[in-house]
């Protein structure tokens, strides 16, 4: 099982603060006031479409809205096993992560996928949402084939679907699925904003009741790849490449609590 990072974009909005005005005696007046206002938009407006997530997120803070945090990361044991993470920030060991201030919307295309698709989706959101505190939310179907390496970098649901090594030449050999995200913002402000699971379609086929463990193993594997971890070289975490392991181990679940652990 390999992974498969996406490089980076940008994408932003405008906003600006509402006017007021102050007109009574002993008081600014109405147009001493609004210069200073249409200043502090324009630049509020460029901050904000250089780095939306994070203007926004202080913009709220100052405001006195700063709990906005969907689910608590769960408290595990640190330095009993092995993690690495897919990205950090620049000049920290803090990881680029999803925001666990919104929900994490899910989408799947169900072309080629196994019968018990769902059971394997949800079972695999359900483990690392709980491993990280973010929250998935499944929000449709779609026929969506997936993003190529250079595609946009924008907000979008995480799609998770199956395929064959003709269309995605990385599920050629031995590899059992592909998963990745798209992270955008500034240099030590960037967060994940998207991802993709692709499955091996044929090798899905093929797996029994017998191999229902492992089937969900690989899926499991692949969002920790979504979320932010990578390969590590210690076959006792399911993020080992070529693990024989069915759950998250605990250095993969050290790694995931603090994926989920980052500030909004």
């Amino acid at each position: 099982m390999i992974d498969q990072d996406h490089p980076d974009g940008r994408s932003g909005s405008e906003t600006s603060p509402p006017s007021s005005s102050l007109s009574d005696s002993g008081r600014r007046s109405h147009g001493a006031l609004l210069p200073g206002l249409l200043v502090i938009a324009v630049l509020l407006g460029g901050v904000v479409a250089l780095d939306p997530d994070n203007s926004f997120r202080t913009i709220r803070r100052l405001a006195g809205f700063d709990n906005d945090r969907l689910g608590v990361a769960p408290t595990v044991s640190q330095g009993v096993g092995t993690y690495a993470f897919m990205r950090t920030q620049r000049g920290s060991d803090v990881p680029v992560a999803f925001t666990p201030c919104r929900p994490i919307e899910v989408v799947v295309n169900p072309d080629g996928a196994p019968a018990n698709y769902d059971e394997l989706v949800d079972t695999g959101l359900a483990r690392t949402g709980a491993a990280t505190g973010l929250k998935f939310v499944r929000v449709g179907l779609t026929d969506d084939r997936g993003t190529p390496r250079g595609g946009l970098a924008r907000r979008r649901p995480v799609l998770i679907a199956w395929a064959t090594p003709e269309e995605f030449p990385e599920l050629a050999g031995a590899v059992a699925g592909i998963g990745g995200s798209t992270a955008v913002g500034t240099p030590g402000r960037l967060r994940y904003v998207t991802g993709q699971v692709i499955l091996d379609r044929d090798l899905f086929a093929s797996f029994g009741p017998r191999d229902a463990e492992y089937a969900q193993a690989i899926v499991d594997h692949e969002l920790g790849h979504v979320v932010g971890l990578d390969h590590v070289d210690d076959p006792g975490e399911l993020m080992y490449e070529y693990t024989e392991r069915t759950t998250y181990g605990p250095g993969d679940r050290e790694g995931l609590a603090k994926l989920g652990s980052v500030d909004c």
